[in-house]
């Protein structure tokens, strides 16, 4: 009798833990439930911007809430100058920033652990006052207003090359402040200056003759840097890449007149300009071209910025997707 009740009750204890064990997730719908919420989770990031249309793919991310959609709380703060773009990189303030292949190698020498994570659709000009000058080979002994060791000057250095000359065969002016290059010229006081925009249609508008231009399409010197700790992300780094490439398919159907707030507030088009500005056709995240990238490596070198030969391979990420 004691062994029958004994049975009973093993029986019904069996019964509860079978049904207990049914009940209960089973150890990989824990972890994926835990990987779920870490991936639901919304990521910061601080990205620095600058003045000019090189950005405006990153703001009309923001605008359009392509970054919300990819869980990404992002923080776009523009800087007026490269100094204090870099200087806040200096610090760890940044987790992007846009930027350019020559400022690259200097994180690079200061061992910031940065790298480029895509190229930027942007471009210079090379302006003048002098109606003697019609092209490049035409600066020969000439003036240009411009601040060594800066990716605008590699630009000059590369056309100036192309045109069978050297940077000996014109004579630099260092002004450091882009407005003040631009008023040299104006003022017949430098031959030429090389601009981005929106400079380089205010030049323009000014009535001084462009020269050269370089294409955004084989021709990219702006950059979309990333710090250390977002480089090793790859799927937080795809989610920036998704945000902006849709900003890039929705900026190619629109007309500048679209975008006037952002580029009169925040990217600094004076509202004149801004009216009459046609915008580029604007590329999909992708890599700058490893020659570009290391002929800036190359004059980094070249100018000091570098102490030594850098293989630039090294320091730009394949495309997150």
């Amino acid at each position: 009798m004691k062994h029958t009740k004994f049975l009973t009750a093993l029986g019904a204890f069996l019964l509860v833990v079978l049904t207990l064990s049914a009940c209960a997730p089973s150890e990989d719908a824990v972890k994926n439930s835990s990987s779920s919420a870490k991936s639901d989770k919304k990521v910061t990031l601080n990205i620095g911007t600058m003045p000019a249309p090189d950005s405006l793919p990153l703001y009309v991310a923001q605008k359009e809430g392509y970054f919300k959609d990819q869980g990404l709380d992002v923080k776009l703060t523009n800087f007026k100058s490269p100094k204090e773009r870099d200087a806040a990189i200096s610090g760890g303030q940044l987790d992007a920033a846009v930027t350019d292949v020559v400022a690259l190698a200097s994180y690079v020498n200061g061992d910031l652990g940065w790298k480029s994570a895509t190229g930027l659709t942007g471009y210079f000009g090379i302006v003048t006052s002098d109606d003697s000058v019609k092209n490049v080979a035409d600066l020969k002994g000439r003036s240009v207003a411009t601040l060594p060791r800066q990716t605008p000057t590699f630009y000059l250095y590369q056309q100036l090359k192309q045109n069978g000359l050297s940077a000996n065969d014109v004579t630099i002016k260092e002004v450091p402040a882009i407005p003040a290059r631009l008023q040299l010229v104006e003022q017949k006081k430098a031959d030429a200056t090389i601009l981005p925009d929106p400079f380089l249609s205010m030049a323009k508008a000014s009535g001084l003759k462009e020269i050269a231009k370089s294409d955004p399409k084989t021709y990219q010197t702006t950059i979309l840097g990333v710090d250390k700790k977002l480089g090793d992300d790859r799927a937080t780094l795809a989610k920036l890449t998704t945000a902006y490439n849709k900003a890039v398919a929705q900026i190619n159907k629109h007309k500048a007149s679209d975008y006037q707030e952002i580029l009169t507030k925040d990217l600094g088009f004076p509202e004149v300009v801004a009216k009459n500005y046609t915008l580029p056709h604007y590329e999909k995240a992708g890599r700058v071209p490893a020659k570009m990238l290391q002929a800036a490596f190359n004059y980094a070198k070249e100018e000091g910025i570098l102490k030594n030969n850098i293989d630039a391979s090294h320091y730009q990420l394949p495309v997150a997707k």
